[in-house]
């Protein structure tokens, strides 16, 4: 298991390439995002990707969407717990990612009878099973979606959000120290993962990110004699519910 594509290309949220197809929407404007709180947070912004991601004839009428998606990536997280574990964990720990989708015809006139509340809850579906996807596209394993939470953003949008739980495969770690090679276990660190999706005027936002669910911690011991036992002991210090509040904060100041 490479430990360096851990979340490295989930930049999940853009819905990702649905279809290759083209379309007659012109050229989208990136998200809004805080960005005073990314930078204060150690977050740096690693992808911003123009596509189109949605093609879907409803009777007479073809209905295209287009995104940008903008990602980031906690380097702060990732580089502490590189130093802690001498390297031997050296990854993204922790993304960040927001779309602006724009569609032809404009969301709000669309003719012929198309349900915009029909064509949302597919861009849902496509969000989620795109997300799910990328997450095993990264390495992890046993990715779940969970369930749903309440949320809104700041400027009072409530659609709520789905939940998701991952592991990322630690592997085996080995230290050298004293002469000996201490071998550890390290088994799965446990990722949480959130998605949102919300109409906004005549454009639709995609949001959401991946961080750690749990702390990291485990212990071995190795008898280096018959009166000497040295103990190896990691712990990340992990705050998964730092983390959670935080992605979610950004979630609700994009726009």
């Amino acid at each position: 298991m490479n430990r360096r594509r851990f979340l490295g290309a989930a930049g999940v949220v853009g819905l990702g390439a649905l279809a290759g197809c083209s379309g007659a929407v012109g050229s989208v404007a990136p998200p809004s995002v805080p960005e005073d709180q990314l930078s204060e947070g150690g977050w740096t912004k690693t992808d911003e990707t123009e596509q189109t991601v949605f093609e879907q004839s409803y009777g007479p009428v073809t209905v295209t969407a287009k995104s940008t998606a903008v990602t980031y990536e906690d380097e702060a997280l990732a580089a502490d717990v590189r130093e802690k574990t001498l390297g031997k964990i050296d990854g993204t720990l922790a993304l960040y990612s927001a779309s602006h989708i724009n569609f032809s015809p404009d969301l709000n006139n669309l003719p012929g009878g198309v349900g915009r509340a029909e064509l949302l809850s597919e861009v849902q579906s496509a969000a989620e099973d795109q997300f799910e996807q990328r997450m095993r596209d990264t390495g992890l394993e046993n990715v779940t979606k969970t369930g749903e939470a309440e949320f809104e953003t700041d400027s009072g949008a409530t659609p709520g959000i789905t939940t998701f739980s991952a592991e990322y495969p630690v592997g085996t770690l080995e230290y050298e120290a004293s002469g000996e090679t201490f071998t550890i276990e390290g088994g799965a660190i446990e990722v949480a993962g959130d998605l949102a999706v919300w109409n906004a005027g005549d454009y639709v936002v995609v949001a959401g990110g991946a961080y750690p669910g749990e702390n990291f911690a485990t212990t071995t011991e190795k008898d280096l004699s018959e009166a000497i036992t040295v103990t190896v002991d990691i712990d990340l210090g992990l705050a998964p519910s730092e983390y959670e509040q935080e992605v979610r904060g950004l979630m609700a100041a994009t726009e």
